[in-house]
């Protein structure tokens, strides 16, 4: 592997001078500036490897990197994560990568050039390959080889979604959701074990036929207007999962708008436990997953990361909450 000696030798500089080039830290002539950027792609050269062997300071901030802070869930996530890493001496900056891989890989690039101390990464973009699995990442819901994660008990939350709704009386059941695994993408995440928890308790409770609307992944906020189509061509459904509050939102809205009472006529049951209920005048009866826990857990990662000790995944437990829909 290429060394920043390697880089001083072949642009005819000195070490200080490739250092202050990739910290952009202090002055450097532009066409020098250019020729080491130039050579250091050459050689594959990894910054943030060199600001360790250099023993640079940290800069105190780790990077959020979440397709859309919008969603009601994540904001109070980030709202958590925020103070448990303040309390550990971090700021925290937001990345919104809007579904795109390339703001995703973008933003990754600022912990190989030590921009960033580490990385929260929230996304279902195929960006594994990309990832130097020898720095500080930590995952939300998504498994990468070599890369901790923490994510909520997914399937444990299906099977209580499950459980309700038997225990409600439904007979003809339906589970939507916006994780369309190996249908549309190669990408596996976590939320994914919500319907395979789901479908796996209906199952042993004799109930195979169950109704599974999947559809690619959209901004996590609204779905696409086919799928209420669907929705509307089974009027036999009487309890329906789905993959989070947002989508239950959603769902909820339309089926009343198209003259169906819930929960007397269809039981909805969502996910996240968050405020997606705001603008429904019902609580939505919900699997809760804790933002907080959910955030210490993930703080609890990174510091270990800087106190070189071992990193381990963690599931963070969810819980039923009661609410209007079913």
């Amino acid at each position: 592997m290429a060394s920043i000696i390697d880089v001083a030798k072949k642009a005819g500089v000195g070490i200080a001078t490739v250092s202050r080039t990739i910290n952009n830290s202090g002055y450097v002539k532009k066409e020098t500036r250019e020729k080491i950027e130039r050579i250091i792609k050459e050689v594959g050269y990894v910054p943030n490897e060199i600001a360790r062997s250099m023993t640079l300071q940290k800069n105190n901030i780790v990077a959020f990197i979440l397709p859309n802070s919008t969603h009601l869930f994540f904001g109070e996530l980030l709202y958590y994560v925020e103070e448990e890493l303040y309390n550990q001496g971090f700021k925290m900056m937001i990345c919104n990568s809007s579904m795109q891989t390339e703001k995703d890989l973008s933003y990754i690039d600022l912990l190989k050039k030590n921009r960033v101390d580490a990385i929260i990464l929230l996304t279902n973009n195929d960006v594994e390959s990309q990832l130097d699995k020898r720095l500080p990442i930590v995952s939300f819901d998504r498994k990468f080889d070599g890369v901790p994660f923490v994510s909520s008990d997914n399937h444990a939350g299906g099977v209580m979604a499950a459980k309700h709704l038997i225990k409600k009386g439904c007979k003809n059941i339906m589970f939507i959701g916006d994780d369309a695994q190996g249908l549309h993408t190669n990408v596996s995440t976590e939320v994914s074990k919500r319907r395979i928890g789901f479908l796996e308790e209906l199952k042993r409770n004799g109930i195979d036929k169950v109704i599974n609307i999947e559809y690619p992944l959209g901004n996590y906020i609204y779905i696409p207007d086919y799928v209420h189509e669907l929705i509307q061509s089974h009027p036999e459904v009487d309890g329906i999962f789905c993959i989070s509050d947002a989508v239950a939102a959603e769902v909820i809205l339309n089926l009343e708008k198209n003259g169906k009472k819930i929960p007397e006529d269809v039981k909805v049951i969502g996910f996240d436990g968050g405020r997606s209920f705001i603008n429904l005048g019902k609580r939505i009866t919900s699997i809760g997953q804790s933002p907080k826990l959910i955030a210490e857990a993930i703080s609890e990662i990174i510091v270990k990361y800087y106190l070189k000790e071992k990193v381990e995944n963690i599931i963070v437990p969810v819980y039923f909450q009661n609410g209007d829909t079913a």
